[in-house]
């Protein structure tokens, strides 16, 4: 059973995902009888009113918030809230599943919608939420982290092609990324001068972007469709706006225009354009923050938090309307926005007849008009001789990539040599017993894994998520390396960090720490804030390294042990880092 439900702020039904089960279990609690549906959002959303209702006052009125409920069927009830809107996932996985899960939609509808919840109300977006959930677990990568096919000759061949095709592009707007991704692994970037970097949840985000659209057009090729590739939750060109990650909370708030064409089956051209609004859509998120926290003040009549939110709401403000009048023709709503914050300062410290309330609206209604700014027109590209051009220009490699897309776990390091690929076949013969590895970079999110297609058998994509799901549980009790058995398999996990790549030591921190992080997501939230955690001075150039071993479950423990050491210095070689590291890896 399972339910992916967003709420408005008046607690009606803005987004449902669900199942047959669930339905039954809502026909359960209405007293309905078996042959009757209950598909109306308005009678979902009456039988859950009282337990939103509760996380809302519980959160808003007494700062006692909690995140998730268990009851006695071992159904388990997530929350979580973003600018007055709940998010809630009812299932019968664990919390921390369901979490994890509840954060990438949240997640995933940033990216798409933005700020603009309300879009959600369009059968469009519905329709395309729903497919980026339903691809979110389809590919290959693993949370928080995604593959980069690595073979050098298809690399730098894809790589020449974008550069290439950069110089037929005329796009309006002067930054861009070009990029090739193999079913779900990025082959290739190329991004033009001055263009900001794309962060590793960006890469995830695209990478479910292109499962998304692969899935829709292998479903048309079994409907001998396959004329039509037009995505039906993009535009005719398949294009669409949507919002990368920006600013030190690394949320999606920079809008940009995703353009998807298809190369090949299961090879994507992407086309990502920014669309010069960062800095809006970053200040207009750090406002609309701060005026959510700010109207909870004053839910809560906590008088003393509202001289420093009404501080940190002006100078966010500031940043917003300075970033606007870098964009022509916002005079008007910059002086909107100014007025706004000064009838809210004098309605919060002096006896005006406007109520603080009524004021936070009014500024909640004009930060609402600076939203509508970040949703700019598509922009329209000529992409017909740039796709031609690189067809024939990747033509030698097509086929390998179109198998390399279906094969299960393909090699994921972007900074590999030709000689790297020994360890495609050799670390079998060099490592007796050793059946897979999964080497992570949690700061740059990328991962380093084997091509295992001979042992598809053995380890499934659902093996591989539930081993990666029981080291990260490791992780969040506060151990640094875990051995265990599954089955026939023995496992070793081990974490460490490193500086600029030297190894360091974290500081001490209590178990009870790690728990209370939220788990590992597209934004890898835990992450970032294990960083802040352990290193709280200066974290700057600290990168968190894990490597997981997969052996037969025969092996002795203390044998796969000692392999997983031998490995580390095999894998650092092969991804150009400091051997000399690996002696203190265990």
């Amino acid at each position: 059973m399972k339910a992916i439900l967003i709420f408005d702020s008046v607690n009606d039904l803005l987004y449902s995902k669900w199942d047959e089960e669930f339905l039954r279990r809502m026909k359960s609690f209405n007293d309905q009888e078996a042959n009757e549906t209950i598909t109306d959002s308005h009678h979902v959303s009456q039988l859950l009113s009282p337990i939103i209702t509760s996380q809302r006052i519980m959160a808003a009125q007494f700062s006692n918030t909690y995140t998730s409920m268990q009851c006695k069927d071992k159904t388990s009830i997530v929350f979580d809230e973003w600018l007055d809107h709940v998010f809630m996932i009812i299932s019968e996985d664990s919390v921390d599943d369901s979490h994890r899960e509840l954060l990438d939609c949240k997640t995933l509808v940033q990216h798409i919608c933005g700020q603009n919840i309300n879009l959600l109300h369009s059968s469009i977006y519905q329709d395309w939420l729903s497919m980026l959930l339903d691809s979110r677990l389809k590919g290959d990568s693993i949370p928080g982290a995604s593959g980069v096919i690595g073979e050098s000759g298809a690399t730098i061949a894809a790589l020449n092609a974008l550069k290439s095709v950069a110089k037929e592009l005329k796009p309006p707007h002067p930054h861009y990324h070009l990029m090739l991704y193999v079913g779900d692994k990025m082959l290739a970037l190329y991004s033009s001068r001055g263009s900001e970097d794309l962060m590793p949840p960006d890469l995830i985000l695209l990478s479910i972007q292109c499962i998304a659209a692969q899935e829709y057009w292998r479903d048309l090729e079994k409907n001998l469709d396959s004329e039509n590739l037009r995505l039906p939750w993009l535009s005719e060109e398949n294009s669409a706006i949507v919002h990368m990650c920006a600013g030190s909370g690394c949320s999606p708030s920079a809008p940009h225009s995703l353009h998807l064409i298809e190369v090949a089956p299961r090879v994507i051209f992407v086309v990502l354009i920014d669309m010069d609004l960062r800095d809006v859509g970053i200040a207009a998120h750090m406002s609309s923050q701060i005026l959510t926290n700010l109207r909870r003040i004053l839910l809560q009549r906590n008088l003393e938090l509202l001289p420093a939110s009404l501080d940190s709401l002006e100078a966010a403000l500031k940043k917003t309307t300075d970033s606007l009048r870098k964009t022509k023709g916002n005079a008007n709503l910059c002086a909107r926005l100014t007025s706004r914050m000064l009838e809210l300062r004098k309605s919060c410290t002096t006896t005006t007849p406007l109520t603080p309330e009524t004021t936070a609206t009014a500024m909640h209604t004009a930060l609402e008009a600076v939203i509508e700014q970040l949703k700019p027109d598509i922009p329209s590209l000529k992409l017909e001789q740039p796709l031609k051009d690189l067809r024939i220009l990747l033509a030698p490699y097509i086929e390998f990539l179109q198998v390399k897309a279906r094969r299960y776990f393909s090699l994921g390091s972007g900074e590999m040599e030709g000689s790297s690929s020994l360890t495609l076949h050799k670390y079998v013969e060099e490592f007796p017993g050793l059946i897979h590895f999964i080497y992570v970079d949690r700061t740059t999110g990328r991962f380093l894994a084997p091509d295992m297609a001979d042992c598809a058998d053995m380890l499934t994509p659902d093996t591989i998520r539930d081993i990666m799901r029981r080291t990260m549980f490791a992780l969040r009790e506060g151990y640094g390396a875990a051995t265990w058995r599954r089955g026939a398999l023995h496992v070793c996990a081990v974490q460490w960090w490193e500086r600029r790549g030297q190894p360091v030591r974290p500081a001490p921190h209590h178990p009870a720490a790690l728990r209370a992080l939220a788990p590992g997501d597209i934004l890898s939230t835990f992450y970032r804030q294990l960083l802040e955690l352990v290193f709280p001075n200066d974290h700057q150039g600290v990168s968190i390294k894990e490597l997981i071993c997969i052996h037969l479950g025969l092996l002795p423990a203390s044998t796969a042990v000692q392999q997983a050491r031998r490995l580390a210095h095999s894998v650092y070689e092969m991804a150009g880092e400091n051997p000399a590291i690996a002696s203190d890896l265990l």
